[in-house]
């Protein structure tokens, strides 16, 4: 490996924090995979090198794996690294969650989230989490989160399966599977009509226009 030293090297917990405080510093709303794609696109063009990822033999210099990013992202945001600088407003759009973020009173925004050896020296020490154990994942309100997906499906004149539903409130893989018998109770104490399959719960469909 031949690294120019004008390059930051960083760990992807680090490149993960700096891409987010690059999308808070813009007031930009994004979800995970926006931090994946700008991570690969930085490591791609020689911007950013992250040795812990590096691969030989392929056409690609990185191995950046989606579910690693989201997986240390998730870790950041539950240990609180974020909280002294911004917070993060998370809404589900129907599809995946999207973040948006708003700095804590008092606090200006982060500064510039470039990759710079300077900005990598300073953000290094924040992210000190590198081998605490995955936290507890806080409880989910998860009545909620089935109102605000059924909302949106109202929205776009779609009537969910109860397998669609029990898909979408797990995605961010931060809930166990509910089972779709309960699901089906939930959705009923709401006021919404179920169409019966006739052999599945799962394929039982909920009334949304």
């Amino acid at each position: 490996m031949c690294n120019n030293q004008n390059v930051p090297s960083v760990s992807l917990q680090s490149a993960v924090l700096l891409q987010v405080k690059e999308f808070v510093k813009n007031k930009q709303t994004f979800s995970v995979h926006d931090i994946t794609r700008n991570i690969r696109s930085k490591a791609s063009s020689g911007d950013l090198e992250i040795p812990e990822v590096e691969v030989s033999g392929a056409s690609f210099r990185f191995d950046i794996p989606h579910t690693k990013v989201k997986s240390l992202f998730n870790d950041l945001w539950n240990t609180g690294v974020f909280d002294p600088e911004f917070t993060l407003n998370r809404s589900f759009n129907g599809t995946y969650w999207e973040y948006t973020p708003s700095p804590v009173s008092g606090n200006t925004a982060p500064q510039p989230g470039a990759y710079t050896a300077s900005t990598t020296s300073a953000a290094v020490p924040a992210v000190t989490v590198q081998n605490v154990p995955t936290p507890t994942v806080p409880s989910v309100n998860i009545p909620n989160r089935i109102k605000t997906y059924l909302t949106n499906c109202k929205n776009r004149n779609v009537r969910p399966t109860i397998k669609q539903i029990q898909s979408a409130i797990k995605r961010d893989n931060d809930i166990n599977s509910v089972r779709c018998e309960d699901l089906r109770s939930t959705i009923q104490s709401f006021g919404f009509t179920i169409i019966d399959d006739p052999k599945f719960v799962s394929r039982d469909q909920v009334v949304t226009t």
